[in-house]
C-alpha cells in the first residue's frame, strides 16, 4: 500500500519563475506597503523615519571614534571608511536577516491572501533599501564634511547597487523557505551575522594586514567582496580585479541557488507556516 504525502509535490523552475516575474511587476504594491510599515513605526514621533538616520550618524560617529583611537588611525580617512563600510553591511545583513523571516514573519498573509509568495522578498528588500536611502545621506554628509575625492571610479557605484540587491533579494527566495521548514536554521543566521560583523572589513583596515592574514579572516567571506565594491568608488578609488571577480562569481551562484530552491519548494510553503 503506497504511502499518501502530506506535503505537496517538488515545485518546477518555470512556476518559481512565473511566481517571480509575477511579484515583480507588482512593484505598486509591495514598495506602497512596505513605506507604509515604516511609516507606522514611527508614528507620533516628530522626525518619522529621519530617526533612522540620526541613529545611524550616532553610532556611526561613536563606532569611528572609538576604534580610530583605539587603531591611531587618522580621523579624517578612518570615518568614512567606517560610515561607508557599517552603512553597506547594515544594507546586507538587513536583507539577510529580513529574509530568513520573510516567509515566518508573514505566515498569516500566506494562508488568507491569494498572490505570488515572491513578494515578500521582495518586500524585505524594500524595507531595507528604504533604510539604506536614508542611511545614504550620511555617507553623502561625511564625503563633503571630510572632503573625499570624488573621481571617475564613481561609475563603479550602480554596479555595487544593483549587485547588492540582486544578492538580497536572490538570499530571501531561498533563506525564507529554508528557515520556514527547519526553523533552527534562523538562529543560525541571526548568530552568524553577528560574527561576520567582526570577520568583514568595516572598522579595520584590510591593508594593513598581510595576505594570509587577510585571506583568514575575510577571504571566505562573501559580504567582504561585496562590501569593498560599494565601498572603493566612494572613498574615489577602483575596485581591484580580484572583488569584481569575486562580486561577479557570488552573484551567479546565489542568484542561481535562489531562483531553484524558491521553484523547488514555493508549492510548499503553504505546508510549513
Amino acid at each position: 500500500m503506497s504511502e499518501i504525502s502530506t506535503e505537496a509535490p517538488v515545485g518546477s523552475l518555470k512556476s518559481g519563475i512565473v511566481d517571480i516575474a509575477k511579484g515583480i511587476r507588482r512593484v505598486p504594491v509591495w514598495w506602497t506597503l512596505t513605506w507604509h510599515s515604516i511609516k507606522s513605526q514611527y508614528r507620533r514621533t516628530y522626525l518619522g523615519p529621519w530617526w533612522m538616520t540620526i541613529q545611524m550618524i550616532i553610532f556611526v560617529g561613536g563606532l569611528s571614534l572609538l576604534f580610530g583611537i583605539l587603531l591611531g588611525q587618522d580621523l579624517k580617512e578612518f570615518v568614512p571608511y567606517v560610515t561607508c563600510g557599517f552603512i553597506g553591511f547594515n544594507w546586507m545583513t538587513g536583507m539577510i536577516q529580513g529574509g530568513a523571516d520573510s516567509i515566518t514573519g508573514n505566515a498569516s498573509a500566506i494562508k488568507t491572501t491569494p498572490g505570488p509568495l515572491s513578494i515578500y522578498s521582495l518586500r524585505n528588500f524594500a524595507g531595507n533599501t528604504i533604510q539604506f536611502a536614508h542611511d545614504a545621506i550620511v555617507i553623502v554628509v561625511v564625503i563633503i564634511v571630510f572632503q573625499v575625492t570624488v573621481t571617475s571610479s564613481l561609475v563603479y557605484l550602480p554596479l555595487a547597487l544593483v549587485a547588492i540587491a540582486l544578492n538580497g533579494i536572490a538570499v530571501s527566495l531561498w533563506l525564507g523557505p529554508l528557515v520556514t521548514r527547519y526553523r533552527d536554521v534562523g538562529q543560525i543566521v541571526t548568530s552568524i551575522v553577528r560574527v561576520l560583523f567582526f570577520f568583514t572589513p568595516i572598522f579595520w583596515v584590510a591593508t594593513d594586514l598581510s595576505n594570509r592574514q587577510l585571506v583568514l579572516l575575510s577571504g571566505w567571506n562573501p559580504l567582504t567582496y561585496l562590501l569593498e565594491l560599494f565601498r572603493t568608488p566612494l572613498l574615489g578609488k577602483d575596485p581591484s580585479t580580484i572583488t569584481l571577480i569575486g562580486v561577479a562569481i557570488i552573484t551567479v551562484v546565489n542568484v542561481t541557488v535562489g531562483i531553484v530552491h524558491f521553484s523547488r519548494t514555493r508549492d510548499r510553503i503553504a505546508y510549513w507556516v
